[in-house]
């Protein structure tokens, strides 16, 4: 790593072990007004401008500007809510997709496991593999996922494109024959979750369409069922009407 990167890395720990308590608290909280701050900032002799604000004597500056200055990766996973930083990453924009029309959506009566199917594959026309879909993906359709990025930002839109505004339904630990194509399976990982849209099933695998953090979607994956039901928070999502 970098000695700019140390330097930063420092200031980011000596700032994240900093408390006040009792009166120290107090008189801190009376003097805690943000003011645009009018001191300058320079990375490796370089002038860089921040967006920085002066509270109670301390400058404050956005994670996301300090790493694109000092070139480290910072990236957010809204399904828990957290922020990573990553000091051996090259520090990368987050990119907004320009949205592209999605197919019709059918009437209700009409949707089939093949109209499902068609619909979804066809928007690997649109989005094929390593494509940015449309993030944040603002859906309306009251389902699961709200934030709009990463995995489940794109089997929300993915769900959406195939079942329009039809109500969302959750089995938890669901049988293998309740997977339909179009529905949404997801399971835990060590750190966070993972959810994927079912394209086709076999009796032994799943073959799904996804996006990881990166935004970008990924076709043609596959998920072995004996793996599967072994995960935690193994969920299915559908929308298919009763």
């Amino acid at each position: 790593m970098g000695r700019t990167k140390e330097a930063v890395f420092m200031g980011i720990g000596i700032l994240a072990g900093l408390a006040l308590s009792g009166p120290a608290a107090q008189a801190a909280a009376e003097a805690l007004t943000a003011r645009p701050t009018t001191q300058t900032f320079y990375v490796s002799g370089q002038r860089v401008e921040f967006e920085a604000y002066q509270i109670h004597g301390n400058n404050f500056v956005k994670l996301r500007d300090i790493g694109r200055a000092a070139d480290f990766g910072v990236t957010y996973d809204a399904d828990t809510n957290t922020v990573h930083i990553d000091p051996d990453a090259p520090y990368t924009e987050e990119v907004t997709a320009p949205v592209q029309p999605l197919p019709s959506t059918p009437a209700p009566q009409a949707i089939t496991e093949e109209s499902v199917q068609a619909v979804i594959k066809g928007l690997r026309d649109i989005y094929p593999t390593g494509s940015v879909y449309p993030t944040p993906y603002r859906s309306t359709s009251g389902g699961p996922y709200g934030r709009g990025i990463h995995c489940s930002g794109w089997a929300t839109l993915c769900s959406d494109a195939a079942f329009g505004d039809l109500p969302w339904r959750r089995v938890e630990q669901p049988a293998w024959d309740q997977i339909r194509p179009g529905d949404l399976v997801r399971y835990d990982t060590e750190t966070s979750g993972h959810v994927v849209v079912v394209l086709d099933k076999t009796g032994e695998y799943i073959k799904v369409t996804e996006s990881g953090t990166n935004n970008k979607t990924r076709w043609g994956g596959q998920y072995f069922r004996w793996w599967l039901e072994e995960q935690p928070g193994y969920t299915l999502y559908t929308r298919y009407p009763n």
